[in-house]
């Protein structure tokens, strides 16, 4: 079986989001490596098909990364054993391990989800060509980093075995081409177009058209050529690039090891002790976080209220910081990642205090979009006509002589 995949892949620091051939997969961006399969009982391999990306087991063999057996997302989060994740403000993405085996798996365990609906069968083999879109961090973006990330990607043939039960696929996965952008610039694309290529309308805008008296048949178009600086907020860093249209302006490239996940190492030790417990990793007490029926939901927060506000001082420090260096010549501030849903009630206020004083709107985007907004963008991006050049030139034949 051949299929092509379009992917746009967000590796974020604490959650993993890729639009994989039209489909949302958000897991914990962690894996483990292990010895053996989880699985001793014969469980038909049918029944892993349709929940197969919350216990995704695989065996990597690749150029770009440690050969083994490991556990991936959700699977290996819930598997007590211990984590591989990525460092907050040491782990320099395009150097670790982490984002090229969880993107091979998801892309491996989606074939094997496709296969299984066209064909009601379990497969033996699949061959998957992928064209795909991923970022860095501001920071971390340069010529360099972005082509040696392009490469673990593009340099050979990945095999990726999905384990259903006891049942292997055999999954070989091919980049002819692979475009490494600087994060938040896929944004600009998410703001402006759906995933149809017109222009955006709907909920993703309702704060906003509910501050400013904008015109009613407001969309998408508002952004083609306003000047953004954007707010990133992650687990580890945060972004503050400028846009102007489609153009990332290199000038103000700027980030900080500020973040959601900063705030919750800083609380995680006296949760542990309300919670009695000697140690539990960040992710679990993300997961806390986000689930408001968690019987330690009310503690997480509790000790997560003073860490936050300390971090959000500095995040609205280094927005200041960017609208001086950009002399306030900024139309919109846009707020979002997945630390900005956390950072919220804290930070919306503050911001848009800032925002009437220095004669700039505020566009803070909900909860619902927020984490997905890189991935829709990269998404965008994979499928649209600059990709589509900047592939065409890549793979165009040297002429002889």
């Amino acid at each position: 079986m051949n299929y092509h995949f379009f992917v746009g892949n967000d590796n974020g620091n604490s959650e993993h989001d890729l639009i994989i051939d039209g489909k949302l997969v958000q897991q914990p961006n962690v894996n483990c490596t292990v010895d053996e399969l989880p699985w001793s009982e014969e469980q038909t391999p049918e029944s892993f098909i349709k929940n197969l990306q919350d216990q995704l087991v695989v065996t990597i063999d690749s150029p770009s990364a440690r050969p083994g057996m490991y556990y991936v997302g959700k699977f290996a989060l819930e598997s007590g054993e211990v984590l591989d994740n990525l460092q907050i403000g040491i782990d320099l993405k395009s150097d670790m391990d982490l984002p090229v085996i969880n993107t091979l798996a998801q892309i491996a365990a989606m074939a094997v989800q496709k296969a299984y609906e066209e064909e009601k069968k379990i497969p033996v083999q699949i061959d998957v060509e992928v064209d795909m879109a991923t970022a860095l961090p501001v920071t971390q973006h340069t010529d360099e980093t972005s082509a040696k990330f392009e490469k673990r990607f593009t340099s050979g043939l990945h095999h990726v075995t999905v384990h259903l039960g006891m049942q292997r696929v055999a999954v070989k996965i091919v980049f002819p081409f692979a475009k490494v952008v600087p994060e938040a610039t896929p944004v600009i694309f998410t703001l402006q177009k759906d995933t149809a290529g017109g222009w955006r309308e709907g909920e993703i805008f309702g704060d906003f058209l509910e501050s400013y008296e904008v015109d009613k048949k407001f969309n998408g178009s508002y952004f083609k050529d306003k000047r953004i600086l954007h707010v990133d907020i992650g687990d580890g860093s945060t972004e503050y690039p400028i846009t102007e249209g489609n153009k990332f302006l290199r000038q103000f490239v700027h980030g900080s090891h500020h973040g959601a996940g900063y705030a919750i190492e800083e609380a995680l030790q006296e949760f542990n002790r309300l919670i009695h417990l000697a140690d539990s990793p960040r992710q679990f007490f993300s997961d806390v976080i986000k689930n408001p029926n968690h019987k330690y939901h009310a503690r997480a927060l509790k000790t997560l209220r003073r860490p936050l506000e300390s971090q959000v001082r500095q995040i609205v420090q280094h927005v200041k910081k960017q609208l001086t260096k950009a002399r306030n010549e900024i139309d919109l501030i846009c707020v979002y990642g997945g630390g900005s849903i956390l950072m919220r009630s804290i930070l919306y206020g503050q911001l848009k205090e800032l925002c009437t004083e220095r004669e700039m709107q505020l566009l803070y985007i909900p909860a619902e979009y927020a984490v997905q907004l890189n991935a829709m963008g990269l998404d965008a991006f994979v499928r649209g006509k600059i990709y589509e050049a900047l592939k065409n030139k890549a793979v165009q034949p040297v002429p002889a002589g």
